[in-house]
């Protein structure tokens, strides 16, 4: 099973979040990191989750690109050195779901680009190896120096030791597995039409764009049911969900300030060394970072950023200890130094000589 909480004793690690298909920052910060590598500086690179989806024209989303780029540096360093966190945009395409915010939705791109990578010969990579690098991300970071770093914050759903236990040994085949054998109890095409009226749009029509299936044949087109299967009263599936897309600290500080408490004190039951403060991206912030109390760190580093030239990443001692947020303030570092001009989104020209070519 695939470890979801990674436990890191040393090493400085450089820790960036929600790149969102941004290509040229996403270069920048993986160049920076491979100098700063080479000279044994910086020890390993840790994408605090949503690394896809940009928000813009496709001809500025280079999603795929940099997963990939993820797959190749970590097969090329080591899951070690390269550590990406399982982000909410990223779980949906693990599962066949969907995923939007009001008239922009995430999942069609992405879907296509990996029904592109079956159709190219000369792609490194297939669909399958593609949704099984996302199935074994981790959700959480644990470090000596007792700094935590996940995608989203802390979740009121983890309202117990047990419950982050439970968390922590989720396996999205099984639960996969168990959506499609119930599915499987029930007359298929009377959940497409239930699903049709629900939505106001034909099964077909969804399952195409959604998904980027070519038709009832596809041996997926039936996996945007799942999700009358995967969620409900106290499943694993909606604990993470609701884990992963966590915005709590917006319900008010006083509340959120005590959910993040409780959250640390049941994750340093579990883990090797009592956590202090967690670092999390998700949520927008001026300046490309925020103190969320004394014990959270919000952190954005590049399309969270307002304004995106404010973007930041962390440059973490692992074994120093950290008390509160503060300790970590001198090692929060612009990704755009002395520059008044935003970072462009744009694609990469991938050559067919590069060791990590597409």
């Amino acid at each position: 099973m695939p470890r979801r909480v990674i436990d890191i004793e040393d090493g400085i690690a450089m820790v960036v979040t929600d790149l969102h298909g941004a290509w040229d920052v996403y270069c920048r910060l993986r160049d920076r990191f491979l100098d700063e590598n080479a000279k044994g500086r910086i020890d390993r690179l840790i994408i605090c989750g949503d690394l896809i989806h940009a928000e813009g024209t496709e001809d500025y989303d280079a999603s795929m690109d940099m997963l990939m780029d993820v797959m190749s540096l970590q097969a090329e360093l080591g899951s070690d050195r390269i550590i990406m966190l399982l982000g909410n945009h990223e779980l949906p395409h693990i599962y066949g779901l969907s995923l939007a915010k009001g008239a922009i939705q995430y999942t069609p791109r992405f879907e296509s680009a990996l029904t592109r990578l079956d159709q190219w010969y000369r792609s490194l990579y297939r669909r399958k190896n593609v949704i099984q690098f996302l199935s074994t991300l981790p959700f959480f970071v644990c470090t000596r120096a007792g700094v935590m770093l996940t995608h989203a914050g802390a979740s009121t759903d983890v309202a117990s030791v047990s419950l982050f236990e439970r968390l922590c040994k989720i396996d999205h085949y099984e639960l996969i597995d168990s959506a499609d054998r119930e599915l499987k109890k029930y007359d298929v095409e009377s959940l497409r039409r239930g699903y049709t009226h629900f939505t106001g749009l034909s099964y077909d029509e969804q399952v195409r764009r959604f998904l980027a299936v070519t038709g009832p044949e596809d041996p997926r087109y039936n996996d945007l049911l799942r999700v009358l299967f995967l969620s409900g009263q106290n499943t694993e599936f909606d604990l993470m969900w609701n884990t992963l897309f966590s915005q709590n600290e917006l319900d008010g500080n006083t509340t959120y300030q005590a959910t993040l408490r409780n959250f640390l004190q049941f994750v340093s039951k579990v883990v090797p060394h009592e956590q202090h403060v967690l670092v999390a991206g998700h949520i927008g912030v001026k300046n490309g970072y925020d103190q969320v109390g004394p014990q959270q760190l919000r952190l954005a580093s590049y399309t969270h950023a307002f304004p995106r030239t404010s973007a930041r990443y962390l440059l973490l001692d692992c074994a120093a200890p950290i008390k509160t947020v503060a300790d970590l303030v001198p090692s929060i570092h612009p990704v755009f130094p002395g520059e008044a001009m935003e970072a462009s989104y744009a694609k990469p020209v991938v050559s067919s000589e590069s060791p990590r070519a597409l």
